[in-house]
C-alpha cells in the first residue's frame, strides 16, 4: 500500500510542483510562473519513490546469464553449420552396423543423440523389462486372490507365523522329553 501511495505522489503532483516553470507569453503580455530563488537553502521535499534496485539487478542477471549462454551457444551453432555441415547419404558397407546417432542428419543433432540421449534399443529394452515385472505382479495378485477364496471356501485362517518344522530339533525336543519322563516317571505330567 505504501508504494502504490507513493507511486501516486512521485508521479503525480511533485513531478508537477518540481518542473522548472517556463514564461508564458499571452498577447504581447510576458507572465512568469517560476519559483522564487531561494538560493538553494529554501524548503526541500524528499519525493517518495519506489526501489528500482530489483529491476537493475534482474536486468543485470538476464543479461550476464543471456550472455553466458548465447555466446557460446550461438558460436556453436554457427561453427557447425558453417563448417561443417548436414551429414550427407552414403551407402552402407558390407558388414558394418550403423550406430543409432547415425542415423541423423544434422551434427548437433547427432551429438546430442549420441552424448545425451540414450540408445533407443536401450530405452525399448528397459520398457520391456518394466512391462514384464508388472506382469509377474499381476500373477502374484492373481494367485494372492485365488488363494483368499479358497481359504474362504475352506473356513482355513492364515498362518503368518507358521515355520517349517525342522525334524532334527523335533527329535533333540521328543529325546529331551522322554530322557526327563525316564527321571520324573508319572510326576513329570502334572
Amino acid at each position: 500500500m505504501v508504494s502504490w501511495s507513493a507511486l501516486g505522489r512521485s508521479f503525480g503532483i511533485n513531478l508537477l510542483k518540481n518542473q522548472i516553470k517556463t514564461p508564458t507569453t499571452i498577447q504581447n503580455a510576458t507572465f512568469t510562473t517560476s519559483k522564487a530563488l531561494n538560493g538553494s537553502h529554501g524548503a526541500k521535499t524528499f519525493v517518495l519513490q519506489p526501489s528500482r534496485w530489483q529491476w537493475h539487478k534482474f536486468k543485470d542477471m538476464f543479461h550476464f546469464y543471456a550472455m553466458l549462454g548465447l555466446i557460446p551457444v550461438g558460436a556453436i551453432i554457427f561453427y557447425t553449420n558453417v563448417f561443417i555441415g548436414p551429414a550427407q547419404l552414403t551407402p552402407i558397407p558390407e558388414g558394418y552396423e550403423p550406430k543409432h546417432w547415425e542415423y541423423h542428419r544434422h551434427p548437433i543433432t547427432r551429438f546430442i543423440a549420441r552424448y545425451i540421449h540414450q540408445n533407443p534399443q536401450q530405452d525399448y529394452e528397459k520398457f520391456m523389462h518394466a512391462i514384464d515385472e508388472e506382469r509377474q505382479r499381476q500373477k502374484l495378485r492373481k494367485l494372492e486372490q485365488q488363494i483368499i477364496k479358497k481359504m474362504a471356501e475352506r473356513q482355513d485362517y492364515q498362518a503368518y507365523y507358521y515355520k517349517p518344522l525342522v525334524n532334527k530339533y523335533h527329535r533333540i525336543n521328543k529325546k529331551t522329553g522322554e530322557e526327563m519322563y525316564d527321571r520324573m516317571g508319572d510326576d513329570y505330567k502334572e
